[in-house]
């Protein structure tokens, strides 16, 4: 039996949540620069086609990851953060009538939002046609990526099952190589919330093979092209994330805060990951099991915390 843990969420800053480093700096950026005043007084908030047009810009100034195939996509498209992006997908899912398959681990957002056995982690049971798949990259579970990604896709390939990555982690994270133009994935989506502290005022982009405005045909009704076409965003939103990428790069929160992770790791005994907020633990860290695949711990508010004590 495992030796119980002190380490739980009622008596600790460890978390079982997915939420990053809130970083004051992004805040302070705007607040200096009045740049809110600027934008509501100039009376035109929307930047949506600078916003789909410069995102892809800011994803590949990273330095420390290597993200490719963004220019194999036809379409992209606004999105509040990478969940309205998901609810896109898992209507298609059931319009389509396939069926979810994710790993062990994986966001649980997308179960509670549709249908879902237990019985159909890929872990546990092979693609088969008629399946769809969602995988996080930074992969949910571990912090990291999926060590079998690449394989999954070559098997949603050979089947033809559609499938959405979804990269909300980026921006937190180092050493993530992923070539998105493998043609098993329909979709993959980013979001600034994690890696800009935008999580009160939420923006994100959707990359994808389809996005044709079809009104009045039985054709797939695509829900983030259409309010694109209308120019149903979050403008506001889009408008800041705007500012914070053209100020501060994708590494910025791993450059900052990296040294304290490793200082929390090895004071804890925890395995750090790619991601700045996120740990590995052993038997010690149960309560904080994902699946029972991995006991993934939120160290975030301690890594913040050690930083600003080293300061």
């Amino acid at each position: 039996m495992a030796e119980k843990s002190q380490y739980t969420e009622s008596n600790t800053e460890f978390k079982r949540n997915g939420n990053s480093i809130y970083n004051g700096e992004f805040a302070a950026h705007l607040l200096n620069k009045g740049f809110l005043n600027e934008v509501l007084k100039s009376g035109n908030l929307n930047c949506q086609e600078e916003f789909v047009d410069f995102y892809p810009t800011w994803i590949e100034s990273s330095e420390l990851n290597t993200i490719q195939g963004l220019d194999s996509f036809n379409y992209r498209f606004p999105s509040v953060g990478v969940t309205q992006s998901l609810d896109e997908f898992h209507y298609f899912i059931l319009e389509q009538g396939l069926r979810l398959r994710m790993f062990r681990g994986e966001y649980p957002y997308n179960r509670d939002v549709h249908p879902w056995s237990y019985d159909d982690f890929i872990d546990d049971k092979p693609l088969a046609e008629g399946d769809a798949v969602v995988i996080s990259c930074p992969f949910s579970g571990t912090g990291s990526q999926h060590q079998k990604m690449t394989e999954m896709f070559d098997q949603a390939q050979e089947l033809k099952v559609p499938v959405f990555v979804d990269m909300a982690w980026f921006g937190t994270c180092k050493g993530i190589d992923i070539d998105l133009s493998h043609p098993a994935i329909e979709e993959v989506a980013f979001s600034t919330t994690k890696g800009l502290c935008t999580g009160n005022y939420r923006a994100g982009i959707r990359f994808s093979r389809h996005g044709t405005i079809e009104y009045d045909s039985d054709a797939r009704k695509d829900r983030l092209a259409l309010q694109a076409d209308w120019s149903h965003g979050c403008h506001l939103n889009t408008q800041i994330s705007l500012e914070l990428m053209r100020n501060f790069t994708p590494d910025h929160q791993w450059n900052k805060y990296h040294t304290a992770q490793q200082q929390v790791c090895e004071t804890y005994s925890l395995t750090p990951s790619n991601c700045i907020h996120i740990a590995l633990g052993d038997r010690q860290w149960d309560q904080f099991h994902r699946d029972q695949q991995y006991n993934r711990v939120n160290i975030g508010k301690v890594v913040k915390r050690v930083y600003e004590q080293n300061k």
